[in-house]
């Protein structure tokens, strides 16, 4: 009996050994896996990933990995896939449902995307996440010509982070489509005081200041993204501003 429970300790230890083992291989991979998607060796990752899943079929983690390494591949066929092998095993994870959001956005099923977006938001994501789901619905809502509620989404963001660059940016062309031209150059100047190396900002701003009929200001800003590379703002240049 003894003997017995010696050797059945011996199994549970090996066991455990083996599992452990396994747990570490995996979070090596997907450590791996997410430096080559830093490193934008995307194909590199989802082969990694692959790899980490092939140990542990269902690891959230790895799932994710995959899923965000063919989105970055613009392969969303196989980023469909795995995401309806998430959404099998975690119904509910709101990161799942925005990356199937993603997904729909870029195939140009902005409704159905709006769905899986708010869908993820009714799960209680944390800040940073609820952040890029309001970030992609705004904009979802914006090519629909939805523009009251890309501007609450927008609104809604810098409520969570009140120096969000992308927010003011393009919270400035729903103002711009709206008419607000105004709230436009307010919000235009504000993402340039937070990412000043950015040439949208600027070339964005030029277009409000002409609408509101200050040449002279819009053709600063046009000048200013054509040397920093922005080709549309250099046309601007021409067409707008002459010698001056």
């Amino acid at each position: 009996m003894d003997m017995f429970k010696y050797c059945l300790t011996l199994i549970l230890t090996a066991t455990i050994s083996l599992i452990a083992v396994a747990q570490s291989n995996v979070s090596d991979l997907i450590a791996n896996g997410n430096q080559k998607i830093k490193d934008k060796d995307y194909k590199g990752a989802v082969d990694v990933f692959k790899s980490a899943l092939s140990v542990s079929p269902t690891d959230s983690l790895a799932l994710n990995g995959i899923i965000r390494a063919n989105t970055l591949l613009e392969d969303y066929k196989e980023a469909q896939k795995w995401i309806a092998t998430a959404l099998e095993a975690y119904p509910n994870n709101p990161d799942f449902l925005f990356r199937r959001g993603i997904i729909q956005n870029l195939n140009g099923y902005h409704d159905k995307a709006i769905l899986d977006f708010e869908s993820a938001l009714s799960q209680n994501p944390n800040s940073s996440l609820r952040v890029q789901i309001l970030l992609n619905k705004a904009s979802a809502h914006f090519k629909l010509e939805q523009f009251a509620e890309s501007l609450a989404d927008y609104n809604k963001v810098l409520e969570l982070e009140p120096r969000n660059f992308n927010a003011y940016n393009f919270r400035g062309l729903v103002n711009f489509r709206l008419g607000y031209y105004i709230d436009a150059v307010t919000d235009y100047t504000t993402a340039i005081d937070l990412d000043p190396t950015s040439p949208l900002p600027y070339y964005n701003r030029g277009m409000s200041l002409i609408k509101l009929n200050e040449t002279q200001k819009a053709c600063a800003d046009f000048r200013k993204a054509c040397q920093m590379g922005y080709m549309t703002s250099c046309k601007m240049v021409v067409a707008e501003c002459g010698a001056r």
